[in-house]
């Protein structure tokens, strides 16, 4: 793909995350704040996508976790009478060194976050969902809404969502899930003649790498290549009836935290 046509099909897949639900499990328009007047923010839930700029193999965009939960975000939202925040790009991301991520510390992450929702909170939000798209920023996410406790009045909830709790299939990276899910909201990003697995075999058991994949520069040891999980399978079918069971369930658990 020139770069020309990859700056275009960049721009063409934010512009349908927006304005195209229909397809992939919405009936109406996200209302995304970056787009209104201020007359028009009279909302009271607001959803704060973040994301990650880091490698996802050679066939998936580096903006691959922004790009999906924003997407989610754009979903959701008018599900559950939200407004959507512009997304947070840069993560937690140092486990995919020496290969391309754009990373900030867990700290920098986690006081970004506090301070737009101190300032939510100031504007006259009750209630702010943050939707997570990258398992490296669970960290700096978990204890956003203790740090804010002295913060915010207290009648203002803070709760953070990582999008794929809200599916059955197992996660991966790069792999036949996350390919999926790209190939449905942005197919001209995509790559699948460069498609490949991970070139290391994975056999240690699940808490062995929950630990494992904290470190630094661990992704490529463990995987070989930076892919988890094997994206030859992977289609656009399978990734709209997955954007249509997290979008169901997301709505479904963000109706459960109504105080």
């Amino acid at each position: 793909m020139s770069k020309s046509n990859a700056v275009a099909a960049v721009a063409s897949a934010h512009h349908a995350g927006r304005n195209n639900n229909s397809s992939n499990g919405a009936s109406r328009r996200a209302v995304v704040v970056a787009d209104m007047r201020d007359p028009q923010i009279r909302f009271r839930r607001a959803i704060i996508p973040v994301g990650s700029l880091e490698q996802h193999g050679p066939h998936l965009p580096v903006s691959t976790d922004t790009l999906v939960v924003e997407h989610i975000a754009n979903l959701v939202a008018p599900m559950v009478g939200a407004v959507v925040m512009p997304a947070i790009a840069y993560g937690v991301s140092y486990e995919h060194g020496p290969l391309f991520n754009a990373s900030v510390r867990n700290s920098t992450l986690s006081a970004t976050v506090c301070d737009l929702c101190a300032s939510l909170a100031d504007c006259g939000f009750s209630e702010i969902i943050l939707l997570n798209g990258h398992h490296g920023n669970m960290g700096a996410l978990q204890y956003v809404a203790q740090d804010l406790e002295s913060r915010i009045p207290g009648a203002v909830a803070v709760h953070t969502l990582h999008y794929w709790h809200a599916m059955k299939s197992e996660f991966d990276h790069a792999g036949e899930v996350e390919t999926s899910l790209v190939l449905a909201i942005a197919p001209g990003l995509v790559r699948m003649d460069l498609a490949q697995p991970n070139s290391k075999k994975l056999s240690k058991s699940k808490a062995a790498y929950a630990t494992l994949t904290n470190a630094p520069g661990s992704f490529i040891r463990i995987t070989g290549n930076g892919v988890w999980g094997d994206p030859a399978a992977a289609s656009a079918e399978k990734g709209k009836k997955l954007i249509k069971e997290i979008t169901a369930n997301l709505a479904a658990t963000i109706s459960e935290l109504v105080r």
